[in-house]
């Protein structure tokens, strides 16, 4: 026979047991938190890139564009590329280490040209009668390449790294920006050289030289960009945030742009000729194994300055200026090649195999991209092509999902695939692509946790955005995997050693309140018009605001997007008035709610009819007799993803037997909710 204690101790435990369960119930049938169909959404340069990008571009207004077709020309004995030089005859030399060879690329052959036995060539300059200057590290040497012969021009005195060259067509002599005493050298074609600008840097890493003459300059150590108008003459254009100015470009009409990196510290130190261990550290010569950010700026005519784009995932280590006068940089991680445009629309024009694009040309007859690491030389062959391709990253729904109608915007033809599978990275168990698509409907992959889209183009002009694929995961059941239970005044204080304290203080008052916690693992997360319109008034102004409060309730439903202009003309003259624009994403506007086309029941199936007019139906939930406890109902097809979705649901397990009024809730995906009743017999 057991104690009244022991009964009491049965009893309290399962009235726990109890009570946990219907906590846990409660906080999962939430309507707020339950997930039915959910969307990948590829609308931006982010989640349009990352994964394979033949002969196309992506931008980031969120379309995929015909980008470069490149050719694929490995360089031998070569790990790391510094600079390329565009030959008159069409062929391109390369700057390598760690053999300090010039590597000469003639169509698909590469060959050796020049051999300095340096440990890297970093800078390459062409100067008159076909003469190629080369220069190196780490013994300050540059080179003079002609008539198939390698001969030293000269040796900077107390220099260990020359860093770029570039000649003076206007003078007929080179400048060479050199560290570790961050100097530009004037050096004459008969070797002679004489210092032409010392800085406070430790090292100049970057030059041009302008038709007029005056040579600009970047700095590593501060990062800052110089102007040098003569001999010991300079000023300071811009101190950039970064320590590295890597590179300059002399743009059209007077512009100049230069790509800055910020590292937090400075590089390690490269590999130095005995002769020289007594001089300071340069910058590394060796692939950067840690991404640094990079920076592009512009400077006008008058040198004022403007940031044109940023990356913080990884630097700069390219730049040039194509013949549509925008800029092209090439990154320092993932080896990629960006453009961007005077409204500041980025586009990644290509994504090689290679970690770094050590140079690259865009203007001419003959672009061309060299990638590093390993060292590779890509001629620009087209753009865009029948061979265009864009294949999404691989995308992830969490759990194993069952995929809907896969849709796009383009302004041409195009075919659209999909594949799926289990494994984050494709292989062998994945499925094979489904048939191609020419416009938007259900791509016949199976069910599977990840999944890919691909896109064909069937015309070079052709222009992809927007794409978008629903999907539902599989239901998971929830589990609990901690409980607390502990007194609410041991909660509040900081709990005692022992139950009960001996002697002396207060003794602790009763409270008979138990709090009780617990942690749940819930893995499907089912808790619970073309012509731009002015959206400001005739006579209305947003002045030095950054927020705009707009009534979206007198336009059409559709998808838009917002250009916003900002001017100074309120502080300005007419004539020095500057404005710049950008675009939005597109978004919806939907403010009319979807119509419940047809309602039924027979028996205790429940069959409903709900359309929108922009779509999709996103959630179909049922109500019994006013109770404020919806219940989602899944669609008929098994994904909302269309602005016409069907219900046929068995209810018996939400609806009692017997008379009841039935309400059903449709919700578009701009939040718009229509419901209808019935009563069930």
């Amino acid at each position: 026979m057991r104690s009244p204690s022991s009964s009491a101790s049965l009893l309290s435990a399962s009235r726990l047991a109890s009570l946990l369960a219907f906590g846990a119930f409660v906080g999962f049938a939430s309507p707020a938190g339950a997930v039915g169909t959910r969307v990948f959404e590829l609308d931006t340069l982010e989640k349009l890139s990352g994964g394979d990008l033949k002969g196309v571009a992506v931008s980031s207004d969120g379309h995929v564009r015909p980008g470069f077709t490149l050719g694929n020309v490995p360089l031998p004995d070569a790990t790391a590329v510094y600079a390329a030089l565009p030959m008159p005859d069409g062929s391109v030399l390369i700057g390598t280490s760690w053999n300090g060879k010039v590597i000469r690329v003639s169509g698909d052959q590469a060959s050796v040209y020049a051999e300095t036995k340096e440990t890297a060539v970093t800078s390459l300059a062409l100067g008159a009668n076909g003469t190629v200057y080369a220069g190196t590290i780490p013994d300050g040497t540059i080179y003079k390449i002609a008539n198939g012969k390698t001969d030293k021009l000269a040796k900077l005195p107390e220099v260990a790294h020359v860093w770029a060259l570039a000649w003076d067509k206007t003078k007929s002599a080179l400048f060479a920006a050199t560290g570790d005493e961050g100097k530009v050298f004037r050096v004459t074609l008969d070797g002679s050289s004489s210092v032409y600008f010392t800085s406070d840097e430790p090292n100049l890493v970057s030059l041009a030289v302008a038709d007029d003459g005056v040579v600009y300059a970047g700095s590593q150590g501060k990062g800052l960009l110089y102007r040098i108008t003569g001999p010991g003459r300079a000023s300071v254009v811009y101190d950039f945030p970064g320590e590295e100015v890597k590179a300059i470009a002399l743009g059209k009409n007077g512009s100049i742009f230069a790509i800055a990196n910020e590292y937090g510290e400075l590089p390690e130190v490269p590999h130095r000729s005995p002769a020289l261990a007594h001089i300071p550290a340069g910058p590394n010569s060796s692939p950067r194994p840690k991404p640094g950010k990079g920076a592009l700026y512009v400077f006008d005519a008058k040198l004022r300055p403007e940031k044109l784009m940023h990356h913080d995932e990884f630097h700069y280590v390219s730049l040039a200026v194509g013949d549509d006068g925008n800029p092209y940089v090439g990154t320092g991680a993932e080896g990629r090649v960006y453009t961007v445009d005077e409204s500041h629309v980025v586009t990644l024009v290509a994504d090689t195999d290679e970690r770094q694009i050590g140079a690259l040309l865009m203007s001419g007859a003959h672009p061309f991209v060299v990638g590093g690491d390993p060292a590779v030389f890509h001629r620009v062959i087209a753009r865009g092509g029948a061979d265009a391709v864009w294949t999404s990253k691989v995308l992830d729904a969490g759990l194993r999902a069952r995929f809907g109608a896969v849709r796009w915007t383009a302004s041409g033809p195009l075919e659209v695939a999909t594949r799926t599978g289990d494994t984050q990275a494709p292989d062998a168990t994945w499925s094979p692509w489904s048939n191609p698509l020419a416009e938007g409907g259900v791509a016949a992959s199976p069910g599977a946790r990840f999944v890919q889209v691909r896109a064909r183009w069937r015309d070079a002009t052709a222009v992809l955005g927007d794409v978008s694929l629903p999907f539902v995961t599989e239901n998971v059941r929830p589990v609990v995997l901690e409980v607390d239970a502990a007194p609410k005044v041991a909660i509040a204080k900081e709990p005692a050693k022992e139950n009960m304290v001996s002697s002396g203080g207060e003794p602790p008052k009763h409270d008979a309140t138990i709090k009780l916690t617990w942690r749940i693992d819930n893995a499907d997360e089912d808790q619970g018009e073309t012509p731009w319109r002015d959206v400001l008034a005739h006579d209305e102004a947003v002045n030095n605001k950054l927020e705009y409060e707009w009534d979206t309730s007198a336009l059409p439903e559709g998808k838009y997007r917002v250009r916003v202009q900002a001017s100074d003309e309120a502080a300005n003259p007419p004539g020095d008035v500057m404005t710049h624009t950008m675009e939005s994403a597109p978004f919806i506007v939907d403010n009319t709610p979807p119509v419940i086309e047809s309602l039924t029941m027979a028996g205790r199936v429940l069959r409903a009819r709900a359309v929108d007019g922009v779509g999709p139906i996103v959630r179909v939930e049922v109500a019994v007799d006013g109770k404020p406890e919806w219940r989602p109902l899944g669609a008929k097809d098994g994904v909302f993803d269309s602005a016409d979705e069907s219900v046929d649901a068995d209810v018996g397990s939400i609806v009692p037997a017997g008379s009841h009024v039935v309400t059903l809730r449709a919700f578009d995906a701009a939040g718009n909710a229509a419901s209808r009743e019935l009563e069930s017999r």
